[in-house]
């Protein structure tokens, strides 16, 4: 295959959905050599915060001169970003060979009456093929959704675990309170190996203890007691961390958090030592998480699309701008806790732009926009027909949504299978596919026209434009920034 043809075929693996398990994808591996033993990894669970604290990791470990390969869903640039190596994406020569030897082991597969491994389960192989091929030190493997049940949940041995933020989300496949969803993202621990924790909340922390100590896992936990913030601003903070001075150029208080279980991780390796820690987490940079993409207006673009994440950003603003109202702009999927969403962000609303991603799972803009000012929240969306997505903002309707709402995304229900596999039709993340053509245009569009408008507001309130949801948003908004400042 070459890339086009690569891109096809995930395309069309899409369609069988995702199934949680790992005996498709354990099968797969030893198909091809079982790669994931080719080095030593670290394999990081949570509900937020995981591509952060990855991402500190990671830099350090280049400036150390090792080679790293990361792997990651979902993305918000480019179908290739999920595999890099030493911060550099897969090229696409690279994708179209793994992906072909993967297919090959596949047919295979189905030859002798097997299923077909899911999208999401290929990439993965990916992942493990493409490490292998690049003789990478060590591995930075981030699960897709939980844990135990995870096509990442492969790794045996050599193997560092790390836990992120954990809180509620995937309810539907996770569980119904946080400590059924904590024991699923402990799936991915071994007996007697080593975990490093973010600083949880109480419940979550007893689950894991108690965990630990049955399963003979040594805990290393962020310790909040050893630490002290003495500078934070939305480009970044300072911080003494068990006495050591520290700084990072990603703004928001959980990015701190985010900091020291990374410094944790890091300091597991002996051979790292503390100028390189400072040196990678002063230069780390992870788009669309509390980042400054524009100074005036202040133009705040995160992907906070979960209660947990927004609560975080909430937490930031009420820092930042203490007493000051926010232009949101704002996408959602249908099946988050949108309303919580609301709850949290809407008292510092002066307005809200309503947008929506490319996911089939997206709420519809309309719908939002109607939610939002059902609870008394000034909202509009800007209605870009397929036909009208070059037209100026001047030139397209922009309606309240009190106006009557035509139409709504419709998520597909799960399914079980009869061995009691769990099967989704989204990806086992939060992710959504890139390259969704005429819908992608139009709804990038609405994104491109609002902010435009927000920013109009915005300078002449003086107020802060924050654009929060999806990781699709995110990146939309990344690359406009990106273009205008070109």
């Amino acid at each position: 295959m070459n890339y086009p043809e690569a891109l096809s075929y995930i395309k069309e693996k899409e369609k069988l959905g995702s199934s949680f398990g790992t005996d498709t994808i354990k099968e797969l591996l030893r198909r091809l050599g079982n790669p994931e033993t080719a080095a030593p990894a670290i394999h990081i669970a949570g509900t937020n915060g995981k591509g952060s604290i990855m991402a500190y990791v990671e830099e350090t470990f280049v400036r150390t001169g090792m080679t790293v390969g990361r792997y990651i869903s979902p993305t918000i640039y480019d179908y290739r970003e999920r595999w890099t190596r030493n911060k550099e994406w897969a090229s696409e020569e690279d994708v179209a060979e793994a992906i072909t030897a993967v297919s090959e082991k596949i047919e295979d597969m189905v030859a002798d009456g097997m299923a077909s491994p899911t999208a999401f389960e290929i990439e993965t192989a990916v992942a493990f093929y493409l490490f292998k091929k690049w003789k990478c030190d060590i591995m930075l493997i981030e699960c897709g959704m939980g844990g135990r049940l995870d096509a990442t949940n492969v790794i045996e041995k050599d193997k560092l675990s790390v836990l992120a933020s954990i809180s509620m989300d995937h309810m539907e496949v996770l569980g119904k309170t946080v400590r059924e969803i904590t024991r699923e993202k402990l799936g991915i621990l071994r007996d007697r190996t080593v975990l490093v924790s973010y600083p949880q909340t109480p419940e979550v922390m007893a689950e894991i203890s108690g965990y630990c100590a049955l399963h003979n896992v040594k805990l290393i936990i962020a310790d909040t007691d050893e630490l002290v913030i003495n500078e934070e601003h939305f480009y970044g903070s300072s911080f003494t961390y068990k006495g050591e001075d520290y700084d990072i150029s990603i703004g928001g208080r959980y990015q701190i958090y985010n900091a020291i279980t990374a410094i944790e991780v890091l300091k597991y390796f002996k051979d790292v030592c503390g100028d390189e820690i400072y040196s990678g987490l002063l230069t780390t940079r992870w788009d669309g998480r509390f980042s400054v993409v524009n100074d005036d207006p202040l133009v705040i673009v995160d992907g906070a699309h979960n209660e947990d994440a927004w609560a975080g950003l909430k937490k930031s603003l009420d820092k930042y701008f203490t007493n000051s109202k926010v232009i949101y702009i704002i996408g959602v999927l249908a099946d988050k806790e949108y309303n919580k969403m609301i709850d949290i962000l809407g008292p510092t609303a002066e307005m809200v732009f309503a947008v929506q991603s490319d996911s089939p799972r997206a709420l519809a803009a309309e719908e939002l926009s109607k939610v939002l000012t059902e609870n008394g929240i000034d909202s509009v969306f800007i209605d870009v027909s397929e036909d009208e997505s070059d037209a100026e903002f001047t030139d397209v309707t922009e309606r309240k949504s009190t106006d009557a709402f035509e139409g709504e995304s419709e998520i597909e229900p799960e399914k079980e299978s009869a061995d009691g596999t769990v099967s989704k039709p989204s990806d086992e993340s939060d992710g959504e596919s890139e390259d969704e053509s005429v819908i992608e245009s139009v709804n990038e569009k609405r994104l491109g026209l609002s902010i435009k408008k927000a920013m109009e507001i915005a300078s002449k309130k003086k107020i802060p434009v924050v654009i929060a949801g999806t990781l699709s948003i995110s990146g939309w908004a990344m690359r406009y920034f990106e273009e205008r400042r070109a």
